[in-house]
Protein backbone atom coordinates (compact mmCIF):
# COMPACT_ATOMS: atom_id res chain seq x y z
CA UNK A 1 0.00 0.00 0.00
CA UNK A 2 1.24 3.53 -0.72
CA UNK A 3 0.30 6.13 1.80
CA UNK A 4 -0.43 9.37 1.20
CA UNK A 5 -0.34 12.74 3.45
CA UNK A 6 -2.83 15.42 2.68
CA UNK A 7 -2.83 18.52 4.70
CA UNK A 8 -6.06 21.15 3.61
CA UNK A 9 -7.99 23.28 5.51
CA UNK A 10 -10.61 23.33 2.69
CA UNK A 11 -12.75 19.90 4.15
CA UNK A 12 -14.78 19.70 0.99
CA UNK A 13 -11.28 19.89 -1.45
CA UNK A 14 -10.01 17.50 1.24
CA UNK A 15 -12.88 15.11 0.24
CA UNK A 16 -12.52 15.54 -3.02
CA UNK A 17 -8.60 14.59 -3.20
CA UNK A 18 -9.08 11.72 -0.99
CA UNK A 19 -11.94 10.47 -2.98
CA UNK A 20 -10.69 10.95 -6.25
CA UNK A 21 -7.40 9.08 -5.97
CA UNK A 22 -8.97 6.46 -4.07
CA UNK A 23 -10.99 5.77 -6.98
CA UNK A 24 -8.35 6.30 -9.74
CA UNK A 25 -4.82 5.12 -8.29
CA UNK A 26 -4.88 1.19 -6.60
CA UNK A 27 -3.21 0.04 -3.19
CA UNK A 28 -3.44 4.14 -1.78
CA UNK A 29 -4.61 4.77 1.20
CA UNK A 30 -4.92 8.71 2.18
CA UNK A 31 -4.38 10.26 5.75
CA UNK A 32 -5.41 13.72 6.21
CA UNK A 33 -5.25 16.68 8.54
CA UNK A 34 -5.84 20.14 8.43
CA UNK A 35 -3.30 21.93 10.75
CA UNK A 36 0.41 21.77 10.54
CA UNK A 37 0.24 20.83 14.18
CA UNK A 38 -2.02 17.97 12.97
CA UNK A 39 0.35 17.26 10.42
CA UNK A 40 3.09 17.56 12.75
CA UNK A 41 1.97 14.71 14.91
CA UNK A 42 0.98 12.47 11.92
CA UNK A 43 4.90 12.58 10.49
CA UNK A 44 5.78 12.23 14.39
CA UNK A 45 4.40 8.89 14.78
CA UNK A 46 6.00 7.01 12.97
CA UNK A 47 2.37 4.99 11.98
CA UNK A 48 2.64 5.59 8.73
CA UNK A 49 5.75 5.40 6.04
CA UNK A 50 4.54 8.21 3.94
CA UNK A 51 5.39 7.88 -0.21
CA UNK A 52 4.09 11.36 -1.13
CA UNK A 53 2.78 14.39 0.59
CA UNK A 54 0.08 16.73 -0.88
CA UNK A 55 0.19 20.50 1.09
CA UNK A 56 -2.18 23.94 0.78
CA UNK A 57 0.37 26.52 1.15
CA UNK A 58 -1.82 28.37 3.04
CA UNK A 59 -2.82 26.67 6.59
CA UNK A 60 -4.81 28.24 9.57
CA UNK A 61 -1.36 27.98 11.74
CA UNK A 62 0.76 28.35 8.81
CA UNK A 63 -0.09 30.58 6.39
CA UNK A 64 3.32 30.91 4.42
CA UNK A 65 4.06 27.44 3.56
CA UNK A 66 5.60 26.75 6.86
CA UNK A 67 4.05 22.99 6.00
CA UNK A 68 6.99 22.37 3.57
CA UNK A 69 9.90 22.63 5.56
CA UNK A 70 8.25 20.39 8.04
CA UNK A 71 7.44 18.04 5.53
CA UNK A 72 10.64 18.06 3.77
CA UNK A 73 12.66 17.38 6.88
CA UNK A 74 10.85 13.97 7.44
CA UNK A 75 12.43 13.24 3.94
CA UNK A 76 8.85 12.77 2.26
CA UNK A 77 8.15 14.20 -1.68
CA UNK A 78 5.72 16.64 -1.87
CA UNK A 79 3.16 18.25 -4.55
CA UNK A 80 1.86 21.59 -3.32
CA UNK A 81 -1.54 23.26 -4.02
CA UNK A 82 -2.27 26.86 -3.83
CA UNK A 83 -4.98 29.56 -5.14
CA UNK A 84 -2.20 31.24 -7.02
CA UNK A 85 1.34 30.98 -7.57
CA UNK A 86 2.66 34.48 -8.39
CA UNK A 87 6.66 34.81 -9.05
CA UNK A 88 7.98 35.34 -5.64
CA UNK A 89 5.85 32.05 -4.54
CA UNK A 90 6.68 30.43 -7.59
CA UNK A 91 10.45 31.44 -7.06
CA UNK A 92 10.27 30.27 -2.82
CA UNK A 93 8.60 27.22 -3.71
CA UNK A 94 10.94 26.01 -6.32
CA UNK A 95 13.88 26.81 -4.10
CA UNK A 96 12.52 24.17 -1.58
CA UNK A 97 12.33 20.12 -2.31
CA UNK A 98 9.39 20.28 -3.96
CA UNK A 99 7.98 18.20 -6.74
CA UNK A 100 5.20 20.58 -8.90
CA UNK A 101 2.27 22.43 -7.82
CA UNK A 102 -1.60 22.68 -8.95
CA UNK A 103 -3.55 25.40 -8.60
CA UNK A 104 -6.52 25.01 -6.94
CA UNK A 105 -9.01 27.84 -8.92
CA UNK A 106 -10.24 26.09 -10.98
CA UNK A 107 -12.86 22.90 -11.52
CA UNK A 108 -10.18 20.68 -13.17
CA UNK A 109 -7.96 21.07 -9.75
CA UNK A 110 -8.55 17.86 -8.53
CA UNK A 111 -8.66 16.15 -11.59
CA UNK A 112 -4.86 17.55 -12.70
CA UNK A 113 -3.81 16.49 -8.93
CA UNK A 114 -4.72 12.95 -9.08
CA UNK A 115 -3.07 12.72 -12.81
CA UNK A 116 0.01 13.61 -11.65
CA UNK A 117 -0.14 11.50 -8.52
CA UNK A 118 -0.46 8.70 -10.78
CA UNK A 119 2.45 9.55 -13.30
CA UNK A 120 4.28 10.25 -10.07
CA UNK A 121 4.24 6.40 -8.87
CA UNK A 122 4.45 5.30 -12.49
CA UNK A 123 7.58 6.74 -13.11
CA UNK A 124 9.01 4.64 -10.24
CA UNK A 125 8.61 1.96 -13.35
CA UNK A 126 9.52 3.98 -16.17
CA UNK A 127 13.13 3.80 -17.35
CA UNK A 128 14.56 6.92 -19.10
CA UNK A 129 18.21 6.78 -20.84
CA UNK A 130 19.95 10.43 -20.47
CA UNK A 131 23.24 10.88 -23.23
CA UNK A 132 25.42 13.61 -22.38
CA UNK A 133 28.99 13.18 -22.34
CA UNK A 134 28.90 16.49 -19.53
CA UNK A 135 29.78 14.81 -16.56
CA UNK A 136 27.87 18.22 -14.74
CA UNK A 137 24.59 18.06 -16.82
CA UNK A 138 24.48 14.14 -16.23
CA UNK A 139 24.65 14.74 -12.04
CA UNK A 140 22.13 18.00 -12.48
CA UNK A 141 19.64 15.70 -14.93
CA UNK A 142 19.76 12.87 -13.21
CA UNK A 143 18.84 14.14 -9.91
CA UNK A 144 15.89 15.91 -11.10
CA UNK A 145 14.59 12.58 -12.77
CA UNK A 146 15.06 11.28 -9.59
CA UNK A 147 13.04 14.07 -7.67
CA UNK A 148 10.57 12.87 -9.65
CA UNK A 149 10.50 9.24 -8.77
CA UNK A 150 11.92 8.11 -12.81
CA UNK A 151 14.90 4.87 -13.00
CA UNK A 152 17.37 7.17 -14.59
CA UNK A 153 20.24 5.61 -16.54
CA UNK A 154 22.95 7.36 -18.00
CA UNK A 155 25.33 7.27 -20.80
CA UNK A 156 28.28 9.32 -22.25
CA UNK A 157 28.01 8.58 -25.70
CA UNK A 158 25.94 7.62 -28.72
CA UNK A 159 27.21 3.92 -28.73
CA UNK A 160 27.21 3.38 -25.09
CA UNK A 161 23.57 4.58 -25.56
CA UNK A 162 22.97 1.93 -27.85
CA UNK A 163 24.05 -0.84 -25.95
CA UNK A 164 22.05 0.14 -22.78
CA UNK A 165 18.64 -0.23 -25.23
CA UNK A 166 19.37 -3.36 -26.48
CA UNK A 167 20.13 -4.40 -23.27
CA UNK A 168 16.75 -2.46 -21.87
CA UNK A 169 13.93 -3.36 -23.59
CA UNK A 170 11.57 -1.56 -21.38
CA UNK A 171 13.49 2.05 -21.94
CA UNK A 172 9.88 4.38 -22.21
CA UNK A 173 12.21 7.50 -22.85
CA UNK A 174 16.08 8.97 -24.90
CA UNK A 175 16.78 12.62 -23.62
CA UNK A 176 20.30 12.85 -25.73
CA UNK A 177 22.22 15.93 -25.94
CA UNK A 178 23.20 17.09 -29.49
CA UNK A 179 27.08 17.54 -29.57
CA UNK A 180 28.66 15.08 -28.42
CA UNK A 181 31.90 12.58 -29.89
CA UNK A 182 31.66 9.56 -31.45
CA UNK A 183 28.14 9.88 -32.16
CA UNK A 184 25.90 13.06 -31.85
CA UNK A 185 22.68 13.37 -31.06
CA UNK A 186 20.65 13.34 -34.45
CA UNK A 187 22.79 10.36 -35.54
CA UNK A 188 22.01 8.47 -32.28
CA UNK A 189 18.44 9.36 -33.12
CA UNK A 190 18.52 7.81 -36.84
CA UNK A 191 19.86 5.01 -35.14
CA UNK A 192 16.96 4.65 -32.25
CA UNK A 193 14.75 5.04 -35.27
CA UNK A 194 15.79 2.39 -37.49
CA UNK A 195 15.15 -0.34 -34.58
CA UNK A 196 12.49 1.33 -32.46
CA UNK A 197 9.34 2.98 -33.72
CA UNK A 198 7.87 6.31 -32.37
CA UNK A 199 5.16 4.97 -30.09
CA UNK A 200 7.66 2.43 -28.53
CA UNK A 201 10.33 4.95 -27.34
CA UNK A 202 10.06 8.47 -27.33
CA UNK A 203 13.31 10.71 -28.20
CA UNK A 204 13.74 14.45 -26.59
CA UNK A 205 16.82 16.35 -28.21
CA UNK A 206 18.44 19.01 -26.46
CA UNK A 207 21.30 21.30 -26.79
CA UNK A 208 23.30 24.19 -25.66
CA UNK A 209 23.23 25.50 -29.20
CA UNK A 210 21.03 28.10 -30.38
CA UNK A 211 20.59 27.43 -34.08
CA UNK A 212 16.75 26.35 -35.22
CA UNK A 213 17.91 24.18 -37.37
CA UNK A 214 19.06 21.66 -34.76
CA UNK A 215 16.00 21.27 -33.42
CA UNK A 216 14.18 20.73 -37.18
CA UNK A 217 17.15 18.14 -37.53
CA UNK A 218 15.93 16.62 -34.61
CA UNK A 219 12.43 16.13 -35.33
CA UNK A 220 13.01 15.16 -38.71
CA UNK A 221 15.42 11.92 -37.78
CA UNK A 222 12.80 10.82 -35.79
CA UNK A 223 12.54 12.64 -32.80
CA UNK A 224 9.01 13.31 -30.57
CA UNK A 225 10.62 16.83 -29.03
CA UNK A 226 13.27 19.12 -28.94
CA UNK A 227 13.91 21.85 -25.99
CA UNK A 228 16.87 24.47 -25.55
CA UNK A 229 19.55 22.79 -22.30
CA UNK A 230 18.83 26.50 -20.40
CA UNK A 231 15.30 24.56 -19.55
CA UNK A 232 13.28 25.36 -16.95
CA UNK A 233 12.33 22.80 -14.43
CA UNK A 234 8.87 22.83 -15.03
CA UNK A 235 9.16 22.94 -18.78
CA UNK A 236 11.36 19.75 -18.93
CA UNK A 237 8.85 17.69 -17.09
CA UNK A 238 5.90 18.76 -19.01
CA UNK A 239 7.39 17.31 -21.87
CA UNK A 240 8.81 14.32 -20.48
CA UNK A 241 5.09 13.72 -19.17
CA UNK A 242 3.54 15.13 -22.45
CA UNK A 243 5.67 12.08 -24.11
CA UNK A 244 5.25 9.46 -21.58
CA UNK A 245 1.65 9.83 -21.26
CA UNK A 246 1.32 9.79 -25.48
CA UNK A 247 3.51 6.40 -25.38
CA UNK A 248 1.03 4.99 -22.67
CA UNK A 249 -2.15 5.99 -24.73
CA UNK A 250 -0.78 4.59 -28.15
CA UNK A 251 0.21 1.33 -26.16
CA UNK A 252 -3.33 0.60 -24.71
CA UNK A 253 -4.67 1.81 -28.39
CA UNK A 254 -2.73 -1.03 -29.33
CA UNK A 255 -3.32 -3.27 -26.69
CA UNK A 256 -6.89 -3.01 -27.33
CA UNK A 257 -6.91 -3.64 -31.21
CA UNK A 258 -4.79 -6.48 -30.66
CA UNK A 259 -6.61 -8.06 -28.09
CA UNK A 260 -10.64 -8.89 -26.85
CA UNK A 261 -12.43 -7.28 -24.94
CA UNK A 262 -14.14 -9.30 -22.97
CA UNK A 263 -11.60 -11.72 -22.16
CA UNK A 264 -8.14 -9.66 -22.84
CA UNK A 265 -7.22 -13.16 -24.81
CA UNK A 266 -5.46 -12.48 -27.60
CA UNK A 267 -8.17 -11.63 -30.86
CA UNK A 268 -8.97 -13.18 -34.12
CA UNK A 269 -6.60 -11.06 -35.85
CA UNK A 270 -4.01 -10.93 -33.47
CA UNK A 271 -4.10 -14.72 -33.65
CA UNK A 272 -3.82 -15.30 -37.37
CA UNK A 273 -1.11 -12.54 -37.72
CA UNK A 274 1.11 -13.52 -34.61
CA UNK A 275 0.44 -17.65 -35.09
CA UNK A 276 1.74 -17.29 -38.77
CA UNK A 277 5.18 -16.13 -36.94
CA UNK A 278 5.15 -18.69 -34.52
CA UNK A 279 4.38 -21.32 -36.72
CA UNK A 280 6.84 -19.66 -38.78
CA UNK A 281 9.70 -19.60 -36.28
CA UNK A 282 8.55 -23.12 -35.41
CA UNK A 283 9.71 -24.50 -38.81
CA UNK A 284 12.93 -22.57 -39.42
CA UNK A 285 14.19 -24.06 -35.90
CA UNK A 286 12.73 -27.42 -36.66
CA UNK A 287 10.20 -27.84 -33.58
CA UNK A 288 7.27 -29.20 -33.66
CA UNK A 289 3.95 -27.38 -33.11
CA UNK A 290 -0.02 -27.95 -32.82
CA UNK A 291 -2.84 -25.77 -33.64
CA UNK A 292 -6.55 -26.63 -32.34
CA UNK A 293 -10.07 -25.23 -32.28
CA UNK A 294 -12.06 -24.94 -29.15
CA UNK A 295 -15.64 -24.50 -28.72
CA UNK A 296 -17.52 -24.12 -25.28
CA UNK A 297 -20.65 -26.77 -25.76
CA UNK A 298 -24.24 -25.98 -25.38
CA UNK A 299 -22.84 -22.30 -24.92
CA UNK A 300 -26.57 -20.94 -26.80
CA UNK A 301 -28.13 -22.43 -23.92
CA UNK A 302 -26.10 -20.66 -20.97
CA UNK A 303 -27.20 -17.55 -22.29
CA UNK A 304 -30.71 -18.32 -23.24
CA UNK A 305 -31.01 -19.93 -19.88
CA UNK A 306 -29.40 -17.54 -17.47
CA UNK A 307 -28.82 -14.90 -19.77
CA UNK A 308 -26.17 -12.85 -21.69
CA UNK A 309 -24.40 -11.37 -18.52
CA UNK A 310 -23.90 -14.97 -17.15
CA UNK A 311 -22.46 -15.76 -20.66
CA UNK A 312 -20.35 -13.16 -20.21
CA UNK A 313 -18.51 -14.32 -17.04
CA UNK A 314 -18.35 -18.13 -18.04
CA UNK A 315 -16.01 -16.73 -21.55
CA UNK A 316 -13.93 -15.12 -18.86
CA UNK A 317 -13.70 -17.94 -16.62
CA UNK A 318 -12.78 -20.30 -19.48
CA UNK A 319 -10.26 -18.34 -20.61
CA UNK A 320 -8.73 -18.07 -17.08
CA UNK A 321 -8.82 -21.69 -16.90
CA UNK A 322 -7.09 -21.65 -20.24
CA UNK A 323 -4.77 -18.93 -20.27
CA UNK A 324 -3.23 -20.59 -17.15
CA UNK A 325 -2.52 -23.66 -18.81
CA UNK A 326 -0.85 -22.12 -21.36
CA UNK A 327 3.16 -22.23 -20.91
CA UNK A 328 4.79 -18.85 -22.28
CA UNK A 329 5.84 -20.16 -25.19
CA UNK A 330 2.37 -20.80 -26.46
CA UNK A 331 -0.56 -18.40 -27.44
CA UNK A 332 -4.44 -19.07 -26.48
CA UNK A 333 -6.71 -16.52 -27.87
CA UNK A 334 -10.71 -16.03 -28.63
CA UNK A 335 -11.75 -15.75 -32.23
CA UNK A 336 -15.57 -16.11 -32.58
CA UNK A 337 -18.22 -16.16 -29.68
CA UNK A 338 -17.32 -19.22 -27.83
CA UNK A 339 -14.67 -20.54 -29.92
CA UNK A 340 -10.93 -20.57 -28.96
CA UNK A 341 -7.81 -21.25 -30.30
CA UNK A 342 -4.54 -22.64 -29.44
CA UNK A 343 -0.94 -22.64 -30.95
CA UNK A 344 1.77 -24.65 -28.20
CA UNK A 345 4.94 -24.92 -30.17
CA UNK A 346 7.66 -27.19 -29.44
CA UNK A 347 5.16 -30.04 -28.47
CA UNK A 348 4.78 -33.48 -29.91
CA UNK A 349 1.45 -35.15 -30.59
CA UNK A 350 1.31 -36.90 -27.29
CA UNK A 351 2.17 -34.04 -25.57
CA UNK A 352 -0.91 -32.37 -28.23
CA UNK A 353 -3.34 -34.70 -26.76
CA UNK A 354 -2.30 -34.16 -22.99
CA UNK A 355 -2.53 -30.35 -22.92
CA UNK A 356 -5.66 -30.52 -24.93
CA UNK A 357 -7.34 -33.24 -22.58
CA UNK A 358 -6.09 -31.20 -19.80
CA UNK A 359 -7.54 -27.61 -21.31
CA UNK A 360 -11.06 -29.90 -21.81
CA UNK A 361 -11.51 -30.98 -18.06
CA UNK A 362 -10.25 -28.06 -16.50
CA UNK A 363 -13.73 -26.20 -17.84
CA UNK A 364 -15.71 -29.55 -17.24
CA UNK A 365 -14.70 -29.08 -14.12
Amino acid sequence: MKFILSVEDNRLFAKNIKTSIKQQIDDTIIITATTLDEAANLLSSGTYNFQLALLDLDLPDAPNGEIIDLVASHNVPIFVFSAMMEDDLHKKVFSKTVIDYVLKGNASSVTTLVKMVNRYFKNATTKILYVDDSKTAQRFVTNMLKRYNFDAIIASDGYEALNILSDNLDISLVITDFNMPKMDGISLTKEIRRIHPDWNIAIIGISAENEQKISSKFLKSGGNDFIQKNFHREEFFCRIHQNLNLIDHVNELHNVAAHDFLTNLPNRRTFFTLGEKLLENAVRQDLSAVVAMMDIDFFKNINDTWGHNMGDKVLKAVADKLSNRCRESDMIARIGGEEFAFVGIDINAAQARTALAAFRISVAN
